[in-house]
């Protein structure tokens, strides 16, 4: 979980490192809604992570262009976004 590669000078430092190890030893062990059961591989769950959040940004999208004003926005939204890239 990286805490070999600690290179802190200080107590505090190391102290809050072990924590955000305990978070991430905990987010990796227990997954969000929706994950199968039995799924140990980190791979797998980065995968099933990918879709999740996908999916969601397919939903996002669908509820803009069903408002008023949705079709502007999403081209607004994408040109933003290829501008950026």
């Amino acid at each position: 979980m990286g805490f070999e590669d600690v290179a802190s000078k200080s107590f505090v430092a190391v102290q809050a490192h072990v924590h955000w190890v305990y978070c991430a030893y905990i987010l990796l062990h227990a997954p969000p809604r929706g994950f199968p059961e039995g799924m140990e591989s980190l791979a797998e769950k980065q995968h099933q992570m990918a879709q999740i959040i996908s999916k969601r940004e397919k939903v996002r999208m669908l509820q803009i262009l069903t408002q008023i004003g949705g079709p502007e926005r999403c081209r607004t939204e994408l040109k933003r976004a290829l501008q950026e890239h």
